[in-house]
């Protein structure tokens, strides 16, 4: 009868997720991430196209734009 060894792979590390009252500390002093400025902007974009599905992309490059240059 033949038996082998196998060697036992690492688990990988787990990655942490941001804390939540980190989130909340910053929302609560009215600084918002540059990335829900630009979802905000894309979507006022979006509304003002009345609404037509389609151009997500170029409405989120648009509005990327316009948040780096404030």
């Amino acid at each position: 009868m033949i038996v082998s060894k196998v060697k036992k792979q690492a688990k990988p590390a787990k990655v942490a997720a941001p804390k939540a009252a980190a989130i909340v500390e910053t929302t609560m002093l009215g600084i918002r991430a540059p990335q829900d400025q630009i979802r905000e902007r894309a979507f006022q974009i979006y509304q003002s196209r009345s609404s037509v599905h389609g151009f997500d992309l170029q409405d989120w490059l648009h509005a990327e734009r316009q948040v780096e240059t404030r």
